[in-house]
């Protein structure tokens, strides 16, 4: 469960019977005093980094269509490259499909009457073994810009053909890590207590004898203020601030006074540090390895930046790209794809590669007629001439076809053996 999941839910328990009542700092701190709030939120930051990663790499991914094996550009290509609904642009569709994906393991688009693909904020899904799946109540969130979420539900049942279902696999791969994490929590919570204890403040608090029948004024709600109440807020939340603050002021209430008795609480050493680190590593390893991406570059390393990016293509994002375009495929062309009608999502539009970089291949590329010089100037991040001869593809004399070359050696076989006329 997210952070912000547990906040609300505290936040909730405080309004228990229908009263409708104002969240003050006292509500928040008391929340923060219970560190709830930073229970999760290592995970949480390394969670949302992975998938902005992969929806931000996917969006870079331009969806290419084909008509009987010849690549078009008409209504399927302007609407998942640029326009999915009036509301949002191909970028915004795609980041938001990729964050239902992982947060909820599968993702529902609807078309709307107009053709607009529509991403599902919640749905039910009624899932049978023999016949079709059926999606109903299904509701799409829109926004006003300020916040205010406007929100429409169909009211009618969509079958399985009807909708783009994407879905990553049986498991959601968000609530085993939520529960990996819950396991490295208390190892966590050890290893920064060891860190705030290291060289921390040390000292001797005395009580009075007559502190306990001492008056303390009044609580928020009129009653009288007692010694166990002062005793728990300055043992709980006062001193917990004093000590964690760099400079700060201490106030005791009549009849306590405290004693310091050393410790510096800027001496840490290398073990405390190496143990929070080495946690925050491995969680860190975690949620990298459960989105298939690198490691080192959801940490933000940027050495051999090249070599992890192909491993981030090949392992993070082909297989997303591929289960989108192969559910597009499926729904949206059927078996005309077996007569060259599909879409292809390509993903080496995510590398960015110059001129300079490319020279070498373009040359071997054209030589044996596999890229004209726009598919050159697509590459490099140029735009395409469109000419007629720009897009004609050229091959040198130093590739033959194998009949060819079959056929010449057996002419010179012939006139090795003088079967065949030279004069001829």
């Amino acid at each position: 469960m997210s952070v912000l999941t547990d906040f609300w839910k505290f936040i909730q328990g405080k309004t228990l019977g229908g009263k409708t009542v104002e969240v003050s700092e006292k509500d928040v701190l008391e929340y923060i005093d219970k560190k709830e709030w930073n229970r999760l939120a290592l995970y949480e930051f390394a969670l949302h980094s992975g998938i902005n990663i992969i929806a931000n790499a996917l969006s870079a991914c331009e969806v290419r269509t084909f008509k009987k094996w010849e690549e078009i550009r008409k209504d399927q290509y302007y609407r998942w490259n640029y326009e999915p609904n009036v509301n949002m642009n191909a970028s915004q569709f795609k980041q938001k499909l990729v964050w239902s994906l992982i947060y909820k393991n599968e993702c529902l688009v609807i078309q709307g009457v107009n053709g607009d693909f529509l991403i599902a904020d919640s749905y039910t899904h009624e899932e049978y073994a023999a016949g079709q799946d059926l999606f109903k109540n299904v509701t799409v969130c829109g926004s006003d810009g300020n916040g205010l979420s406007h929100a429409h539900t169909f009211t009618r049942t969509f079958r399985m053909e009807d909708v783009l279902f994407y879905r990553l696999s049986n498991r959601n791969i968000t609530a085993l890590l939520n529960q990996l994490v819950m396991e490295y929590e208390e190892l966590l919570k050890a290893a920064v207590q060891k860190f705030y204890k290291s060289g921390g403040e040390r000292g001797i608090i005395t009580i009075e004898a007559n502190a306990s029948t001492a008056n303390y004024g009044v609580k928020e709600d009129g009653t009288p203020r007692t010694f166990n109440d002062v005793y728990t807020e300055l043992m709980n939340k006062q001193f917990a601030k004093y000590f964690k603050s760099t400079n700060a002021v201490l106030p005791l209430f009549k009849g306590f006074s405290y004693d310091t008795k050393g410790g510096e609480a800027s001496k840490k050493s290398t073990s405390e540090i190496k143990d929070v680190t080495d946690l925050t590593d491995e969680i860190y390893a975690k949620v990298a390895n459960a989105l298939q991406i690198p490691p080192t570059l959801l940490r933000g390393d940027v050495a051999n930046v090249s070599d992890l990016t192909k491993n981030l293509i090949t392992f993070g994002i082909d297989p997303f790209a591929k289960m989108i375009e192969t559910e597009n495929n499926r729904k949206l062309y059927g078996k005309e794809v077996l007569d060259g009608n599909y879409q292809m999502i390509d993903t080496s539009a995510i590398m960015h590669m110059s001129a300079v970089e490319i020279a070498g291949a373009s040359d071997k590329m054209i030589a044996c007629g596999g890229w004209n010089i726009d598919d050159i100037r697509k590459k490099a991040g140029d735009a395409p001439l469109n000419t007629e001869w720009s897009k004609r593809h050229f091959i040198t004399k130093n590739y033959s076809n194998i009949e060819d070359i079959e056929n010449n050696a057996l002419i010179t076989s012939e006139k090795n053996k003088g079967g065949i006329d030279k004069d001829e």
